[in-house]
């Protein structure tokens, strides 16, 4: 009864579990661990980075790269999209799978949104020194887009 009880406080304690091995139904923490290690070096981001484009903290990096902590699947979805890998690729590693990362020449949503922002953006600074005329007209499309004829 007290060795079953100190392995069970001892599963409990940060770090141990991972290090003792898994449980049955619990996610491949470790072979998680390599891949997005492996991944982050292939596109030569450091964790810091990695963090950064993601939205996380780096110690949210540094538990996933270390085995330490599943995150959440918010952040797992983060994590893929930062690594450039599909949906749901962690949990496919975990479960002994492999990542399927987007094809060369397949549409990155990520950075197809983020051209368009740009050139949104650009549009935008444009209609800023604009004399009215065309600004008028952007800004009633925008309403009627938006379903707000009174504006804002």
């Amino acid at each position: 009864m007290v060795k079953e009880t100190f392995a069970v406080r001892l599963l409990d304690v940060p770090g141990v579990s991972a290090k003792l091995g898994r449980m049955e139904g619990e996610p491949d923490r470790g072979r998680v661990a390599k891949y997005v290690a492996a991944r982050r070096g292939a596109l030569g981001l450091t964790q810091e980075r990695l963090a950064e484009r993601a939205g996380v903290t780096v110690k949210t990096v540094y538990n996933l790269e270390s085995a330490e902590r599943w995150p959440q699947a918010r952040t797992r979805a983060a994590i893929e999209e930062a690594l450039e890998w599909r949906p749901g690729d962690l949990v496919r590693i975990a479960e002994g799978g492999e990542p399927t990362p987007y094809e060369e020449g397949e549409p990155d949503e990520v950075a197809v949104t983020l051209r368009e922002l740009e050139e949104l953006s650009a549009y935008f600074a444009a209609l800023r020194t604009d004399p009215g005329d065309k600004r008028r007209m952007a800004l009633a499309f925008l309403r009627a887009l938006y379903g707000e004829p009174e504006g804002r």
